[in-house]
């Protein structure tokens, strides 16, 4: 009953992001004479969109696990053990989520701040403007793309750049959580919409003058409100100074504005 609940819910949010993708298209339009405001707005919004669909993943992924795998489960048990964490336990299924979120976004998003979301990597076009509109051209066409488009035609026929980011994130997550068999329909289109998320994001990072910014945070960091946000800051009644115990997912520097990433936090009396 649990792995069904799971589903319809998973196929709920993807239903709305795809949604909410669709409305965003029609404010960025197909030009890049649109206002910063409005790119920025567009921008802000497809990061939610991420956020929420790696959570989405992480969901379906460990339903995944405990239902069929007990060699994930262990794998994943020894990850989550340096953070005093098990699936097994059920007081703490919140804190192991945040956890896996952290592990995940940690293997998307790596490599960001590379103009081809690469290490290394190198822009095809070396007229700054000129790779800006490049950039932008590439989100327009993938903005709608459908999941059921995908199953019929795969990523390659849409974007092969996109393809290859798809196959070499499947392949960080799969050789880290140490995964040996093939990922179910379900996964994988949970997959597809936070991949696209992110690929989507990147592209129209890269469309502005001067590129959008990723924030990151190390554990142990002092505590900034201005640039963190607590997760569990109102579950509770901190005391004492606090610091970054895990970055869970992380934030952008969008011109004048900061979106602050999202931390967990050790406090003296807590975790």
């Amino acid at each position: 009953m649990e792995a069904h609940k799971s589903r319809d819910a998973a196929l709920i949010e993807v239903a709305t992001m795809k949604s909410s993708l669709g409305e965003l298209s029609q404010k960025l339009g197909n030009s890049m004479s649109l206002s910063e405001e409005a790119m920025i707005g567009g921008f802000l919004q497809i990061v939610s969109e991420a956020r929420l669909s790696v959570k989405q993943f992480c969901k379906t992924l460990v339903a995944q696990i405990e239902e069929t795998d007990h060699t994930l489960l262990d794998n994943l048990n020894s990850m989550l053990q340096p953070y005093k964490l098990s699936l097994n336990s059920k007081y703490s299924k919140v804190l192991v989520l945040y956890h896996l979120e952290a592990i995940i976004n940690q293997l998307l998003y790596q490599d960001f701040e590379n103009c081809v979301f690469l290490k290394n990597g190198a822009p095809k076009l070396l007229d700054p403007q000129q790779e800006r509109q490049a950039q932008f051209q590439l989100f327009v066409p993938l903005r709608n793309l459908s999941w059921n488009e995908v199953l019929r035609k795969g990523t390659k026929y849409y974007s092969d750049k996109f393809s290859k980011f798809c196959d070499q994130k499947t392949s960080g997550i799969i050789s880290t959580l140490g995964w040996t068999r093939p990922w179910p329909e379900q996964l994988l289109q949970a997959f597809f919409v936070a991949a696209k998320c992110i690929w989507l994001l990147h592209l129209l990072a890269f469309s502005f003058d001067p590129p959008l910014s990723i924030l990151r945070v190390d554990k142990n960091r002092p505590f900034e409100p201005h640039y963190m946000e607590d997760i569990f800051a109102d579950k509770r009644r901190p005391q004492g100074p606090s610091r970054v115990k895990i970055m869970v997912m992380p934030g952008f520097y969008a011109h004048d504005k900061v979106l602050r990433c999202q931390v967990l936090c050790r406090y003296k009396s807590v975790i």
